[in-house]
């Protein structure tokens, strides 16, 4: 039985590829016609072929570059078994990558929000936060009018090191107490917060991975400005100091750029938020529902 050829538009058709990219594939010698009639310089293929196409088509949706399917389709069927196991582990890597990015999307998105939604500048309000992985240095000699750049850099150096996103924000931490002034707060650390799930090796004894605990927090958001940052603090302080809860003594302090279009004078909003005792919380819970539990029933 005489054997059926293809024309290259016939195979075009039937695989669903161009003509164009027959004849790339032609000269790169990636797939090549059965034979190429001499006077006529047409292309013909057999039946069998298509087969190849099919493993080309399948490699090639999967990621796999040209160079290193040519070299696939010389490959023993065990060969080729290790070879799909390897793309299936580079495949792994690409989703998880993909899905941090898509975590730190959602993130980005989320401190945009919270931003958006501050009520009133210079006042008090309360809110519920979610804990805050981190990745903080200790300092022992800033103060809120000095430069924390030093210091920043240094976090900045470690995450991109690792691979990781950065955060446009960032924050301190020191002990809520009567200061006189401002020059008389010390912060213990400064902070970013992380926006991947990321494990950071090889730390030096001074910085840390951690997580800024979630829960009530009473806060005050204001423009920076070294001359009123005490009066904010102060205000905060007598706030937390008039209420029946307890609260923790650390202060977070929170810096975030005001805009991101670029200005010649940046300008940063400063979030100081004091955190409410689990136990006060959970105490408070334990009051609602038995209240709620002491209800009378209504007749029916």
């Amino acid at each position: 039985m005489k054997e059926h050829y293809y024309t290259i538009g016939e195979v075009a058709k039937l695989s669903n590829l161009s003509v164009q990219t027959l004849r790339y594939y032609d000269q790169i010698d990636l797939f090549k016609p059965a034979y190429i009639d001499t006077f006529t310089n047409y292309r013909y293929y057999k039946g069998n072929q298509l087969f190849y196409l099919d493993i080309i088509k399948s490699l090639k949706y999967i990621g796999v570059t040209l160079d290193d399917i040519k070299k696939a389709l010389r490959l023993t069927s065990e060969e080729l078994l290790d070879f799909l196991a390897q793309q299936e582990l580079r495949i792994n890597e690409k989703i998880s990558r993909l899905n941090e990015a898509k975590n730190t999307l959602l993130k980005t998105k989320k401190q945009l929000q919270e931003q958006i939604d501050i009520p009133v500048f210079g006042e008090i309000y309360v809110q519920i936060e979610e804990a805050m992985p981190v990745l903080q240095v200790t300092t022992t000699e800033l103060t809120p009018t000095s430069s924390t750049s030093t210091y920043y850099a240094t976090l900045i150096k470690i995450i991109e090191k690792e691979g990781s996103v950065l955060n446009s924000r960032y924050g301190c931490i020191y002990p809520l107490e009567p200061y006189k002034d401002v020059n008389d707060i010390i912060y213990d650390a400064i902070f970013t917060p992380l926006l991947t799930e990321r494990t950071f090796s090889q730390l030096s004894p001074n910085i840390q991975q951690t997580i800024i605990p979630g829960g009530k927090y009473v806060c005050i958001a204001f423009i920076y400005d070294p001359d009123t940052y005490f009066s904010y603090y102060e205000k905060l302080r007598n706030h937390v100091l008039a209420q029946q809860e307890l609260f923790e003594s650390q202060v977070y302090e929170l810096y975030m750029p005001a805009t991101l279009t670029m200005e010649q004078e940046k300008k940063f909003i400063v979030e100081l938020k004091i955190r409410q005792k689990q136990e006060t919380q959970n105490s408070s819970e334990k009051v609602v529902a038995h209240s709620y539990n002491s209800l009378p029933e209504l007749p029916h």
